[in-house]
């Protein structure tokens, strides 16, 4: 078990719910772009993201179902057929969508670590994109790790303090679990 999942596994299933939803927020400007340049549609996308803030805060489960986390799986940009910057940060916000409402349907952690994982791939396709094109090194690796944007991302997911996942540890009451 990776460091990331001990700390959320801490948490009660609607806080790591409302964690995979709080990443996910920050992956949504892009896939949101991404559809406003291309026409793609990401209406499914925008009804998952309300059905799973709604099971979050009434405690209607029912609002989320397999065939939406399909659907919006089966309408995920294909990076072979959009040439757009941000093809593969929509593509990331699609995916890690539908595992947020799969989350919520089955319980498994590994759908909100990756949630997460999807985001920091985001931000690393993002920066390596402001640099020339060239053949991955360690120097490229290096720049894209220490950039004050990737540190921002790191920290946003890490157990520190000041981190939205320990914010979440520290809400009693507002939660049903």
């Amino acid at each position: 078990m990776t460091k990331k999942q001990f700390s959320i596994s801490a948490l009660s299933p609607n806080k790591q719910l409302a964690f995979g939803l709080l990443v996910f927020e920050r992956m949504l400007p892009s896939l949101v772009t991404f559809s406003r340049d291309t026409g793609f549609d990401d209406s499914c996308c925008l009804k998952a993201t309300g059905a799973a803030w709604s099971a979050l805060q009434g405690g209607r489960d029912d609002v989320l179902d397999p065939p939406l986390s399909e659907a919006c799986l089966k309408n995920a940009p294909d990076t072979e057929d959009f040439s757009h910057q941000l093809t593969s940060s929509a593509l990331n916000a699609v995916l890690a969508i539908s595992d947020i409402v799969e989350f919520a349907l089955d319980g498994h952690l590994n759908r909100i670590t990756n949630v997460s994982t999807l985001a920091t791939d985001s931000v690393y396709l993002y920066l390596s994109s402001l640099e020339p094109p060239m053949a991955s090194s360690s120097g490229q690796e290096e720049r894209i790790s220490s950039h004050p944007l990737m540190q921002q991302e790191l920290r946003q997911e890490a157990a520190s303090s000041s981190s939205p996942l320990c914010r979440l540890a520290s809400i009693t009451g507002q939660f049903r679990h």
